[in-house]
């Protein structure tokens, strides 16, 4: 690594470690990551098998992902098919999706993780293998449509994504104290169950734009970037069961 390239990896790393929550350590890393061609970012530390979909999903630390594919994603059980999992807990080395795609081609389950990944613009990406103090497997990956970067930019991406990482994973686990109103604790509960805001106003018997409006204060509180995240907070903290 470059001096320069060393120099701009500590600017980035400083502005991370002034990030007071998950969401503007996202924003942060993605401010980076758009230059190389990734537009999203997940990070959390990888489930153990038999986990449910709510266990999954509160094992999430970083989530900048389309809300619609993390729904299809934990629904369908596809982490325990996904290729790229796989690796991380096999491998410490960082890796392109395009190292990977002779091995899961040949594989009908992974691929078609893949494959729809793809028609929600994530179809190139880098995943970076990690490990908990615990000893757990972790990874954080970047996507986007079409990406380009090289070897000392790709060392780069590795040690601002371990420090995200690690600064996420510290403001997860001393939270402030959130206080949810019971409405706002409904359409949480009701957002973990994969109900769309439409779906949500009829059980609830409101307009859904009263419920874009309740989950814009659910995130605003929790510091979440979106549904998806909003719910892997309320998960780990226990706002909802």
């Amino acid at each position: 690594m470059t001096r320069t390239v060393l120099d701009q990896t500590l600017a980035i790393i400083r502005t991370i470690e002034r990030a007071q929550s998950p969401a503007a350590v996202s924003s942060s890393l993605l401010s980076v990551a758009t230059r190389f061609g990734f537009t999203k970012v997940l990070a959390g530390i990888i489930p153990r098998p038999g986990m449910t979909p709510e266990q999954q999903v509160a094992n999430v630390v970083l989530h900048d992902w389309p809300d619609q594919w993390s729904h299809r994603y934990f629904a369908q059980g596809y982490l325990f098919q996904d290729p790229t999992i796989k690796r991380v807990c096999s491998s410490t080395e960082p890796f392109t999706w395009a190292e990977i795609e002779p091995s899961y081609k040949r594989q009908p389950d992974e691929a078609r993780v893949m494959c729809e990944a793809k028609d929600f613009k994530l179809g190139s990406g880098l995943t970076i293998p990690m490990l908990t103090l615990e000893g757990e497997s972790a990874g954080l990956s970047f996507a986007g449509e079409q990406t380009e970067f090289s070897p000392e930019q790709k060392g780069m991406l590795q040690l601002i994504g371990i420090y995200s990482f690690a600064q996420a994973l510290n403001l997860s686990a001393e939270p402030k104290p959130v206080q949810l109103t019971p409405r706002e604790r409904d359409v949480l509960h009701w957002l973990a169950e994969g109900k769309s805001e439409w779906e949500i106003g009829q059980i609830l018997h409101v307009s859904e734009h009263m419920i874009d409006k309740v989950g814009r204060n659910i995130r605003a509180k929790l510091g979440a970037t979106n549904k998806t995240h909003a719910v892997a907070y309320a998960f780990r903290h226990k706002l909802i069961q």
